[in-house]
């Protein structure tokens, strides 16, 4: 395994690096689902409901971090402000080198953890749906299996099979082994320059991002390009840059994806690596768990998909 499964009983912790939860009877929401669905003991802290410092916020996040007792740190949510508790985050690397990887699971605002400890330390983390959705019922129970089941490792990881090339290069019938690196654009676009810079060289990179219109995605990715940020990558999977439901009909969120495809099939077209896109991960109502530091093997041409290295 690529790191220890979780089983009955075991403790996890919930946790907000970056923004506090939108109602404050989620965190017991969840705890009561995963109690009742996993037979999991969940616990969580002020982090959850109060605006309190990053330095606060990491040293909860440190807390679960060393205790052996909890197997899983579970993002409630993204939002904003992940990015601001690696400083203090960092200053403990020598310690946190020491330990045996644990699961930390989360997307969107959480990118910039899961870059940090895949990059710093090769932890296997898992850009997966905040675990709050499950308990909502805000994702398909496709979702909500597949990732239960990594992290109770029944399986490796979910496979994505609907992949469709947006250009010539994706189109060749040939296999990609790397490793994967990625997750919010945004977040990906704010990491340059910061401790947790992406590294992309020979990685299969996978983007996402929700509630953008189509020239900002295309600006940060031409801005990103001439960074050279996709100069050594072996592919780019772009995921679902999805609108969100809230406040946003569903002829308007068909509408932007259907602008979006346009726009990163005009990226796709501009260089010459395979580029390829899925609704299979972001923030829909699906998506399915991707891990760091970890091979997959990426099938290109007329029947694409994605999965870990046998």
């Amino acid at each position: 395994m690529l790191f220890t499964p979780l089983k009955a009983n075991d403790r996890v912790a919930f946790a907000c690096p970056g923004s506090v939860c939108l109602h404050p009877d989620h965190p017991k929401i969840t705890q009561d689902y995963l109690r009742q669905h996993y037979q999991l003991s969940a616990i969580f802290a002020h982090d959850t409901s109060q605006q309190i410092s990053a330095q606060q916020r990491a040293d909860i996040f440190l807390n679960y971090l060393f205790d052996d007792n909890i197997k899983l740190i579970a993002a409630l949510r993204g939002g904003e402000g992940s990015a601001d508790t690696l400083p203090f985050i960092h200053v403990h690397a020598e310690k946190i080198k020491q330990l045996t990887p644990k699961m930390l699971l989360g997307f969107s605002d959480i990118t910039a953890l899961l870059i940090y400890f895949a990059q710093h330390y090769h932890w296997p983390v898992i850009h997966g749906t905040g675990i709050t959705h499950f308990a909502l019922g805000r994702v398909d129970a496709q979702s909500t299996v597949a990732t239960m089941d990594l992290l109770f490792g029944k399986k490796d990881a979910a496979r994505l099979s609907q992949l469709t090339p947006l250009n010539h290069q994706a189109e060749e019938n040939k296999v990609i082994n790397a490793t994967l690196t990625g997750g919010n654009l945004s977040l990906v676009n704010i990491s340059i320059k910061d401790i947790w810079e992406i590294d992309t060289t020979d990685k299969i990179v996978f983007l996402e991002d929700v509630n953008e219109k189509a020239h900002v995605i295309i600006r940060t990715l031409k801005y990103l390009s001439r960074l050279g940020l996709f100069d050594k990558v072996k592919a780019v999977i772009f995921g679902d840059f999805t609108c969100s439901p809230i406040g946003c009909e569903k002829q308007e969120q068909e509408t932007h994806r259907d602008t979006i495809l346009k726009t990163l099939s005009y990226f796709a077209a501009q260089h010459d690596f395979p580029v390829l896109y899925t609704t299979q991960f972001g923030h829909g109502k699906t998506n399915l768990p991707l891990i760091y530091a970890t091979p997959y093997r990426l099938q290109l041409g007329k029947h694409a998909c994605l999965s870990i290295s046998s």
